[in-house]
């Protein structure tokens, strides 16, 4: 269960806030960086839709809209190395410390995570106005204000997979040294199967099916399409359903690996 005292919880996620706050330029330049792949795909798609009046139910406005959301979105979602972090954690015997501390480890690296996405989100918050100035023509002709409400829940729920499908990959370095070269092909799969390439109503019927049926498609797909009004009304529940049921199952997994990974722990370091 994720309880704590909450005032060790909030002195938990005061110390994540401070520890960022070190790396506040970086921050700030991975946010300056992400959108030098956005002008490509600016280039590329005005180049596809020249001289045709959509591709798969998008417009040109709405399919550079949907990426400049995939921005936004892994700003405010995507872990920062979380994963890695764990397993140097279990592989160098740092957890020993927390394991008799009144608090869960899953919930110490939560709010850790929550605290890096804070202070990521808040430097970020300037370039990405600036930007908007410009960028915010694409959204011109799209009902994003009236899904903002539905978008911010999803863009929750997308969070949350996040985190707890992260940190079920790093219990992996409880059995294996190197955990690299697994979360290498499974994020290699995230990034195809989770719309980052192209849009999943995009795709193929078939494989569009398959894509709603894993979780990558509500870590970031789903959220982006909300916005930009790709998601019909009547499937919005469902996604929802299907999002944060994926939630429940990576919370439950991730206790169970964490439960068995300490069974055959053995505490070195630290």
């Amino acid at each position: 269960m994720l309880t704590a005292p909450l005032r060790l919880q909030a002195q938990i996620f005061n110390l994540g806030v401070q520890s960022n706050l070190v790396y506040r330029w970086n921050f700030l330049l991975r946010v300056l960086v992400s959108f030098v792949p956005l002008l490509g795909s600016v280039f590329l798609w005005n180049a596809v839709f020249s001289g045709h009046g959509g591709f798969a139910g998008y417009t040109f406005k709405s399919m550079v809209a949907y990426f400049i959301t995939l921005i936004l979105l892994d700003t405010l979602t995507v872990p920062n190395e979380d994963d890695f972090q764990i397993a140097e954690d279990i592989r160098e015997g740092r957890i020993n410390t927390l394991l008799l501390k009144p608090i869960e480890y899953r919930l110490y690296r939560f709010h850790l995570y929550a605290a890096a996405r804070l202070v990521h989100s808040a430097f970020a918050l300037v370039p990405l106005a600036i930007a908007m100035i410009w960028l915010g023509y694409y959204f011109t002709e799209l009902p994003w204000l009236e899904n903002l409400p539905w978008a911010l829940l999803a863009a929750l729920g997308a969070g949350m997979i996040q985190f707890f499908f992260c940190f079920t990959l790093a219990m992996i370095a409880f059995w294996i040294l190197d955990i690299g070269s697994v979360t290498f092909i499974i994020y290699s799969i995230e990034f195809l199967l989770g719309g980052h390439i192209f849009p999943i109503d995009a795709f193929p019927t078939w494989l569009q099916i398959v894509c709603l049926h894993l979780p990558f498609a509500y870590e970031t797909y789903f959220p982006a399409a909300i916005l930009i009004g790709h998601v019909p009304t009547q499937d919005m529940l469902t996604g929802f359903l299907w999002q944060w049921g994926w939630v429940g199952f990576f919370y439950v997994l991730s206790g169970i690996l964490w439960k068995r990974g300490l069974h055959q722990y053995t505490a070195v370091g630290g």
